[in-house]
């Protein structure tokens, strides 16, 4: 696993936790920016034509998870792209928060139980609701329509905007009448 890690590019931090025997890295993830998603499917899509494979415009490789992008392959599509992966390494106990809707992959490197929470924060929820569209409209996709509970969150979010501004409203009004 050491040997396998070498090769990636870490920061110091990570690569004194490697050197720590009481550490064990549970897996290596890359994971890519919202805003590359049709950079790296472009680049899936030539990667598939280049090794022969049928490709349709409307197939989705990135959610497929049929690639897993060699150290190699990641150094092209930042040469070809501009679109660098971040590389981390997990280890046993620590979490790994994915932005909503960004690409990632990951390696196990060792045996592993994997935890998935899905978190939708107000910030981000036209992203959101933009990957709940993406899904909707693939018909191999059971029941996913309500799985992020957008509606749920725009409706929280503006029930509290209403609720600060009728206190502000409040506040001033009785600023105005002392």
């Amino acid at each position: 696993v050491l040997k396998r890690l070498e090769e990636e590019d870490l920061d110091e931090g990570v690569r004194r936790r490697l050197k720590d025997s009481s550490e064990t890295p549970g897996a290596l993830w890359h994971i890519y920016l919202n805003r590359d998603m049709d950079k790296v499917q472009e680049f899936l899509h030539k990667l598939c034509k280049e090794q022969g494979l049928d490709v349709c415009l409307d197939q989705d490789p990135i959610r497929e998870q049929g690639w897993y992008l060699s150290r190699k392959q990641r150094q092209r599509l930042l040469d070809e792209h501009g679109v660098q992966a971040w590389t981390v390494i997990q280890f046993l106990g620590d979490s790994v928060l994915i932005p909503a809707g960004a690409m990632h992959q990951v390696q196990n490197l060792h045996s592993c139980v994997q935890v998935i929470n899905d978190f939708v924060s107000p910030e981000h929820v036209a992203r959101s609701f933009h990957l709940t569209q993406e899904l909707r409209a693939n018909k191999e996709e059971v029941n996913y329509e309500d799985k992020l509970q957008v509606k749920n969150i725009l409706y929280h979010c503006m029930k509290e905007v209403v609720s600060s501004l009728r206190r502000n409203s409040s506040d001033k009004d009785l600023k105005q009448n002392s």
